[in-house]
């Protein structure tokens, strides 16, 4: 059975929010190349940029990957007092998952701030951030062709610039239905979604005073993606996606989004 999951959900391509994604490590000697346009819009605001990432089964259930690496292409607002960003190269994430049993792996992630931070305002292609995204994720093909991928998580950000974020916990799930067997379709539709809060406040002292706490405990974010992966070979898929954001401001706030997605599976 893990087999079988693991290559249906080689068609299905979560928003990757962290995670590369929610489904099962692939087998050892086995990996992916991935590159990737991402659009996002809010009112008068925009962004653009690519992303690539890889991933590779190093030994028997052990997967090391990097990923959300690119260039942003423009982050820009058109209405007058509008906070523009900038351009340049994205932060780096690196990961590990390790799968435990079949359903169930744990993962961290590390997010390296080496990306351009030129721009003093929260659309610059780096987070400024170095942060580790540490949880467990359950998967199970529940009837077949129907592939379910979750992930629970915290999401911990370390001091920089006189700023320490909060503590977020994430809930994530992925459902997609794989239209091979049953309409001899290389084509699986998926439909996602992910919560987040912050638990604990963030603290700052960028007036000069001392330390402050700045109020944003149980700020929260509802995101939820909708979209398709097709199968063009065994190897290679392309996959699409509408992204809908909605929730407080500290938490990235209110955006749509579109990514789509080239990947190579060796």
């Amino acid at each position: 059975m893990f087999k079988k999951i693991a290559l249906a959900a080689a068609l299905v391509s979560s928003a990757a929010f962290a995670t590369w994604d929610f489904y099962p490590v692939q087998e050892a000697g086995k990996g992916s190349v991935q590159g990737g346009l991402y659009y996002d819009w809010d009112g008068d605001w925009s962004q653009a940029g690519l992303k690539v990432g890889a991933r590779y089964s190093v030994i028997p259930n052990l997967e090391l990957a990097l990923y959300n690496w690119g260039y942003q292409f423009w982050s820009e607002c058109d209405a007058k007092g509008c906070v523009e960003g900038g351009s340049g190269l994205r932060d780096l994430t690196l990961g590990g998952r390790y799968q435990i049993v079949p359903q169930v792996a744990a993962f961290l992630d590390m997010n390296l701030p080496i990306g351009n931070d030129e721009y003093k305002n929260d659309h610059i292609p780096s987070s400024r951030e170095f942060a580790l995204y540490l949880g467990a994720q359950f998967s199970q093909e529940f009837v077949p062709n129907l592939l379910f991928g979750s992930e629970f998580g915290f999401d911990w950000g370390f001091k920089h610039h006189h700023y320490e974020r909060g503590l977020e916990v994430k809930l994530a799930a992925e459902i997609g239905y794989n239209l091979q067997q049953t309409a001899n379709v290389p084509l699986t539709p998926f439909l996602g979604l992910q919560y987040k809060k912050r638990i604990t406040n963030s603290t700052g002292d960028l007036d000069g005073k001392r330390k402050q706490k700045l109020g944003d405990k149980g700020d929260s974010q509802f995101q939820v993606w909708l979209g398709a992966a097709f199968a063009i070979t065994p190897q290679m898929s392309v996959d699409a996606k509408l992204i809908i954001r909605s929730g407080d401001g500290s938490m990235g706030g209110n955006a749509k989004g579109l990514a789509a997605n080239f990947t190579y599976n060796f």
